[in-house]
């Protein structure tokens, strides 16, 4: 009855705000997503680009029932922790939610929402989870950056990232510490080079128009980096010439210590009723980019990425992160694995160096296929690919595996699936995820069929974002 009264008290209350009203609220929380939770006479609300000890004067944006949502007006007083942003762009580009924080802060939040969403959605209490791996580098750890062409909002030619809500306007932004010094030189030459071919932008409203991304990639432990433009089909009449001239200027930019190796153009045919198409050519260098990853343990896998190929972007992280998986897995010997999801076969190849047998399963074709490729360029051979959905190859399998390796996209696994697992009778679970709500979950879940989380370990991939990486041990 008292829950009920304060209940229709909130209600009550709630009906009373309006939009655009502006109220004060003191943070006492971050919620995930990165928006700071505070109190407005006992409603909940949620505003972004705050942090725990601020007081802010915050405009209603969204009110329900419980909660409300605002927008920050002003910070009347900053908590004491609050840092000045490395970015110049920070607050209008959207990339890095919690650049205001310091880092070692945003380490003991995420930590702390992987542990609240076991407790709360899991309803696993006091879990086992250790504190989060930090990225070696805070600044520059991306292998992998997508800019674009476009209009800023006052029609002038843009390139650089889409404004966060708004799918068509580009900030035309002159730095970004994401991937690396070469990186933002590469794009500012890129931006002047063609404006003065003058060649213009796509307009996905109209269909008009030729440039569309810019994409860069690193090799972190090779330092090769692959350049690869998009455009439309609506080829200008200089294109040939143009191409020759932008990957003369391209290779012209002093790059220190790292190397452009190949430069592509990739056309992206599309038409209405007919599958999208991708014309690559290869301007420049190799048809691939090498790259190698290095694990703890002095494992080593080398990779030789395409433009379109799946990569994890931050790689000497994911080395920190497939090591925590190989470690958990060589608690005993293991027979026959399971590595479900498995992409390109990375965390599968780096166990099969430990194992007898490996069996992947991936429903993308592409990345099938590159993972064959993977394994047989690291003349690795235990290891076999089935393609297709997990839960259709699954019940074809007569193999016993003595563990079983899940790394699923962020909805996580599926009640039936997770019975399908319990099936095969294996005694642990290893559960790589990018999405503690539904890891916390699908643990929940696992517990019902007699699995005990032994151990997580969250590894931070994604500086000054919210995202957090987690992988955890279950044992039956």
């Amino acid at each position: 009855m008292i829950q009920e009264h304060l209940l229709r008290k909130f209600q009550i209350k709630s009906m009373q705000l309006k939009k655009g009203q502006i109220v004060e609220v003191n943070i006492h929380a971050l919620a995930f997503g990165g928006s700071g939770i505070g109190k407005h006479e006992g409603l909940t609300v949620f505003v972004e680009g705050t942090m725990p000890g601020d007081k802010v004067t915050a405009a209603f944006t969204r009110i329900k029932s419980n909660f409300a949502e605002a927008k920050l007006v002003e910070i009347k007083e900053p908590s004491k922790d609050r840092i000045k942003p490395k970015c110049p762009y920070f607050g209008i580009c959207g990339g890095c939610q919690l650049q205001f924080m310091p880092y070692k802060k945003q380490l003991e939040f995420k930590k702390q929402y992987v542990i609240d969403a076991f407790e709360r959605i899991g309803k696993i209490y006091t879990p086992p989870v250790n504190d989060v791996i930090g990225s070696k580098e805070e600044f520059y750890y991306r292998n992998k950056m997508e800019f674009s062409f476009g209009y800023d909002s006052s029609m002038q030619f843009a390139f650089g990232l889409h404004l966060p809500g708004r799918r068509f306007d580009i900030l035309d932004l002159k730095e970004c510490h994401l991937q690396s010094l070469l990186s933002g030189e590469i794009v500012n030459s890129t931006r002047e080079f063609m404006k003065s071919l003058g060649w213009l932008p796509y307009k996905y409203s109209t269909g008009e128009g030729f440039l569309q991304s810019f994409f860069i990639r690193e090799g972190k432990n090779t330092n090769e980096v692959m350049i690869n433009l998009t455009t439309s089909e609506n080829t200008p009449e200089d294109v040939n010439t143009g191409m020759k001239k932008l990957v003369e200027m391209l290779l012209k930019i002093p790059s220190g210590d790292k190397k452009i190796t190949s430069i592509y153009w990739s056309k992206i045919i599309s038409k209405r009723g007919v599958r999208k198409q991708i014309k690559e050519t290869l301007l420049y260098g190799k048809k691939f980019l090498s790259e190698k990853m290095i694990l703890k343990n002095g494992d080593e896998l080398s990779f030789e990425i395409l433009p379109q190929a799946f990569f994890q972007v931050n790689t000497p992280q994911a080395e920190i992160l497939y090591s925590q998986v190989v470690n958990f897995a060589l608690n005993k010997p293991q027979s026959c694995v399971l590595d479900l999801f498995c992409g390109t076969g990375t965390i599968g190849m780096f166990l099969a160096k430990h194992c007898e047998h490996v069996i992947g399963i991936e429903l993308n074709p592409e990345a099938s296929k590159s993972a064959c490729a993977n394994a047989q360029n690291n003349k690795i051979f235990n290891i076999d690919f089935y393609t297709g959905d997990v839960a259709k190859v699954l019940p074809s399998l007569r193999n016993q595996p003595s563990l079983i390796v899940v790394d699923p996209p962020r909805a996580g696994l599926t009640e039936k699936l997770i019975k399908q697992i319990n099936d095969f009778g294996s005694d642990q679970i290893i559960y790589v995820s990018c999405n503690p709500s539904t890891l916390a979950r699908d643990c929940n879940w696992l517990k019902d069929y007699g699995y005990k989380l032994q151990a997580v370990q969250p590894v931070d991939m994604f500086p000054h974002t919210y995202h957090i990486e987690s992988v955890c041990f279950l044992k039956r």
